[in-house]
């Protein structure tokens, strides 16, 4: 489908609309509390998708480049309704999964327990540095301190987990690409560790 997309084929094209556009849409009605937002950033996803459809061949993570595009444009809609940090306290609130919607109750369940399971196979330095981060919000000075390492090797640590954790949850998922709009969200919420 991608090397159809990539010779402008439309039906190809429309194929991946409707297969991925539910899924970001959710995401962003999620994030962004706007019908009219959330229909945008779909908009703004797939555009960036047609313009970059010669591209896409060289592109060896689709999932994760379309994840990417996603993410940075809800990420910039966001910036333009005002403060990210008064989102992320918003957001924060937010994460009960009774308020969703049954979909979106789906993907978190499911990817709240991929996290789990991913944090599990890290190496035990990754998950220390990692726990230490997200359940006890320590700087990276501070767990370098407490695991006796280099402040520079607990960024390599806490580099190299995210990257496990979201490759095993891409490999894992269902629905890579909803549950990867997701990801980073989750990942903020201390709560599911």
């Amino acid at each position: 489908m991608l090397r159809q997309l990539s010779e402008n084929h439309e039906p190809a094209f429309r194929q991946l609309y409707e297969g991925y556009a539910p899924g970001v849409y959710a995401v962003a009605l999620q994030h962004l509390k706007l019908p009219h937002l959330a229909e945008d950033i779909v908009q703004s996803v797939f555009l960036k998708l047609w313009e970059n459809r010669s591209e896409v061949l060289s592109i060896q993570h689709f999932a994760s480049w379309f994840y990417t595009i996603t993410r940075n444009s809800i990420i910039s809609a966001l910036r333009k309704q005002g403060s990210i940090d008064t989102y992320r306290n918003y957001l924060k609130e937010r994460m009960e999964i009774s308020h969703d919607s049954p979909e979106l109750q789906l993907l978190k369940k499911e990817q709240v327990t991929l996290i789990r399971e991913a944090v599990a196979q890290l190496s035990p330095q990754q998950r220390t540095a990692f726990q230490l981060q997200r359940e006890e919000g320590l700087s990276y000075e501070a767990i370098g301190k407490q695991m006796g390492i280099a402040t520079n090797t607990v960024k390599v640590h806490l580099y190299k987990a995210m990257e496990s954790i979201r490759n095993y949850v891409m490999q894992h998922s269902k629905d890579s690409i909803a549950v990867a709009c997701l990801l980073p969200f989750l990942l903020m919420d201390k709560n599911i560790f």
